[in-house]
């Protein structure tokens, strides 16, 4: 059942990426996708791993949901926000970086309840500032790539 509810969840967040009005190129997205995964993964394998202070589930069907959310659904959370709020005012980027942080740790709370990843010493505060932190660096890593593609006369500033 929680593999269903994580493909589900899935494909409506890779189906409101893919109709969204997407104020990045292309290939501005697909980079930021891959950056995104990747520091998600080198952020989690640290915390899990290294640190011990989340235990992801070794179940097969479970870990394939925890493995959605790493790398398909998260990034793409944070492609939503960083095309939804790219050239818009500070107080929209608020307002959507505070939903945004909503959607995150409401699929980090169904990750729980699923027992997909349980907290050792870890807590749900910490995941709040782990997110907010992505956030601000999913903000910053967009404006400085669309600053070197403008400088490379890709785009238009």
């Amino acid at each position: 059942m929680e593999l269903v509810i994580y493909l589900i969840l899935t494909w409506f967040i890779a189906t409101y990426f893919f109709f969204q009005t997407k104020r990045l190129l292309f290939i501005e997205n697909l980079m930021l996708f891959l950056f995104f995964l990747f520091i998600n993964k080198c952020v989690l394998t640290m915390i899990s791993m290294n640190l011990s202070l989340i235990m992801y589930s070794k179940e097969p069907h479970l870990f394939l949901c925890f493995w959605l959310q790493r790398n398909i659904i998260f990034p793409l959370i944070l492609l939503i926000f960083v095309n939804g709020v790219f050239t818009k005012s500070i107080g929209k980027k608020v307002t959507g970086g505070l939903f945004t942080l909503i959607v995150i740790l409401l699929t980090e709370a169904l990750a729980i309840h699923f027992s997909i990843i349980l907290y050792h010493m870890w807590s749900f505060f910490i995941s709040f500032v782990v997110a907010a932190a992505y956030l601000l660096l999913a903000l910053g890593t967009s404006k400085f790539y669309r600053r070197m593609l403008a400088k490379e006369g890709m785009v238009s500033s």
